[in-house]
């Protein structure tokens, strides 16, 4: 047999091999995918949709359990986990998703004499994937990308929430306690329900130092092209902002939303 094709044969089995382990990371990305469009999926449905095996679905939605990127949430089915939370953070350092929204977004900040931001829902968790801040920002220094933190705590959370079916957010709020960090932090699964509806009516939410002291916020949500991750624009003021001028804020915030949505109709 001549070396070239005993190579050929003896490198067979590894190519196979590395074939087989593309083929495998194809199909958990194809269905990582689906449950990011699909929230509650079940592997029966991603089975029948892309045209896996069951068997070979369950294997991959179980890896994809085990390492975070996927979480079984009772009564519902499958949604993002947090490792994809982790994820973007990491690329969200390196990348603005949002260049558009800059000019904007710096705009609000200015008005609102503060720090501007917008932010995403991923698995359990609200993601900042932008900031700006205005000369002198009070929180300046403190916010940036891929910073992100229990969504029952955040305004940016709340009315990311009021954007998912109402079953789908209350079994989110339900997988986990709602653990205080700072003593105005909403623990109550009633009292976060109905922020969550008045933001869903309003298209606002608020939190007063419910996730951290000194810290206030409004949120409002942007409407985006269906198919597309919900976004959300908020200001970060101190309290005593916060209480003297909260209307003027809802009004700055919500004007932002409305601009950053038709801005992003384009895309």
């Amino acid at each position: 047999m001549s070396s070239s094709v005993s190579k050929i044969v003896d490198e067979g089995p590894e190519r196979r091999r590395h074939s087989d382990a593309l083929s495998t990371l194809a199909h958990g990305l194809r269905v990582l995918e689906y449950v990011a469009a699909n929230d509650g999926a079940a592997p029966k449905e991603i089975a029948a949709c892309l045209e896996l095996s069951l068997s070979t679905t369950y294997h991959l939605v179980n890896t994809l359990v085990d390492e975070g990127y996927l979480e079984r949430v009772p009564g519902v089915g499958l949604v993002i986990g947090d490792g994809v939370a982790t994820l973007i953070e990491r690329v969200d350092h390196r990348q603005d998703p949002f260049p558009e929204l800059q000019p904007l977004l710096g705009e609000l900040a200015d008005r609102c004499g503060d720090v501007a931001v917008l932010g995403r829902l991923v698995g359990r968790q609200t993601v900042v994937v932008s900031v700006r801040a205005a000369s002198g920002a009070v929180h300046g220094g403190h916010l940036h990308p891929g910073m992100r933190g229990p969504t029952h705590t955040m305004a940016l959370g709340k009315v990311l929430l009021a954007t998912l079916d109402p079953a789908i957010a209350v079994a989110v709020l339900r997988g986990r306690p709602l653990e205080p960090t700072t003593e105005r932090t909403i623990t109550s699964l009633d009292g976060l329900l109905s922020e969550i509806e008045t933001a869903r009516t309003r298209g606002i939410a608020m939190d007063l130092e419910e996730g951290e002291p000194g810290l206030c916020c409004v949120a409002a949500r942007i409407r985006v092209p269906p198919g597309t991750s919900p976004i959300a624009v908020a200001v970060a003021v101190p309290p005593d902002q916060m209480r003297s001028g909260t209307a003027r804020l809802v009004d700055l915030v919500a004007a932002a939303a409305r601009r950053s949505a038709a801005m992003l109709a384009g895309r």
